[in-house]
């Protein structure tokens, strides 16, 4: 038996030949529970013919024990755990974000310790930790921009830099581009090393601070909402409402006579804003300014007993949302966590979200004409 961990799911039988009992070779089962972490190394592919061998691709000698094994980075998985600083650089050695873990959570630095994005940390440390050596490629600094793998100190870098701490020892890993043609083969070079390798694992790095932060905002449903209000000072207020709780669309309530709705439903893209919403950004409330003017506020009510309220600022750089919330009876605690976790906070949304955040009466109905 080779040496090695084996699968740790139900015992291993001998196969014995239909017509008779003499035994075969005993042959090593691949485990298909998706929770052993312990299954032998699949074989590594074959070497694939591909336009990357004209940058030095191809064998370029013999491979250590641990190449050997197939994982890039023999021993990262039973460190994932105790890693608690990452730091990804891009072109020019830029950081792009520096990812803590806290007592109880994960945060990016650059965006004064925003909640991080643990599912995306997850995802791509597990890729890293299970990326399997395919072939080895150049070794030629002179080649390596043809795989995205040069040192990210280049302002003409193509590849991303990931600086792990916290483990036995730190890894500093660059990520380069991905195969042609391929969605899971990825060139990726061990800073400070010559070699350059062709891995299976498809990285989902993030080229901004903010693609590195907790997503999610509100997942206030639409159907939950009752009415909804929202004041341009000293222009106009829009309000939208259900008749009754059930309704399946809003009416505009004090509909301007022979105005009537652009389609069925117009309204219901306002009504079903707080659902699932999530942000692409976020900074301190001191991006605001001391005088950011009046902005247009959004009020949300539900059928509970919620209310949400989304005020939207218009500054040099576009504009930014703020949230608050109250509530009564049960909703009240629901209240009370909204503004915990979203009440210090400027958000930047996708645009077509803030759209829906500062409509007006115009952007529902027909033209007067009509």
């Amino acid at each position: 038996r080779r040496s090695g961990a084996a699968c740790l799911h139900g015992p291993q039988r001998d196969r014995r030949s239909a017509r008779g009992n003499a035994r075969r070779p005993r042959r090593r089962r691949r485990c298909r529970d998706g929770r052993c972490l312990t299954r032998p190394p699949e074989s590594s592919p074959s070497p694939p013919t591909s336009p990357d061998t004209e940058a030095g691709g191809g064998r370029q000698g013999a491979l250590s024990g641990d190449e050997q094994q197939g994982l890039l980075l023999p021993g990262l998985k039973d460190q994932l755990n105790v890693i608690n600083r990452i730091v990804i650089s891009g072109p020019g050695n830029q950081t792009i974000a520096t990812l803590e873990r806290g007592a109880d959570r994960w945060t990016v630095t650059e965006r004064n310790n925003y909640p991080a994005d643990v599912g995306r940390i997850r995802e791509n440390l597990l890729v890293l930790a299970d990326a399997r050596i395919v072939e080895e490629k150049t070794s030629s600094p002179g080649f390596y921009d043809r795989l995205g793998v040069q040192d990210v100190s280049d302002p003409a870098a193509k590849g991303t830099q990931l600086a792990l701490t916290g483990g036995k020892q730190p890894v500093t890993v660059i990520i380069g581009l991905n195969q042609g043609g391929s969605g899971d083969l990825t060139y990726v070079r061990r800073a400070g090393e010559a070699k350059s390798w062709l891995v299976k694992g498809k990285f989902d790095i993030g080229k901004a601070a903010g693609d590195w932060l907790d997503k999610s905002l509100t997942d206030i449903p639409m159907k939950r909402i009752q009415s909804v209000s929202i004041d341009h000072p000293g222009i106009e207020t829009l309000r939208i409402a259900k008749t009754k709780p059930d309704d399946a669309d809003f009416s505009v309530v004090g509909l301007p006579a022979g105005r009537k709705l652009a389609y069925p439903g117009v309204t219901n893209s306002i009504g079903g804003v707080l659902a699932k919403l999530q942000l692409e950004d976020a900074q301190t409330r001191d991006v605001l300014g001391p005088d950011p003017g009046k902005p247009v506020v959004a009020r949300f009510v539900t059928t509970d007993g919620l209310t949400v309220e989304s005020s939207a600022w218009q500054i040099a750089s576009g504009t930014r949302i703020t949230f608050t919330a109250s509530g009564t009876g049960a909703a009240e605690k629901e209240a009370a966590a909204l503004n915990a976790r979203l009440g210090s906070w400027v958000y930047t949304l996708p645009s077509y979200k803030t759209e829906q955040l500062t409509r007006r009466l115009q952007d529902l109905v027909t033209p007067a004409s009509e």
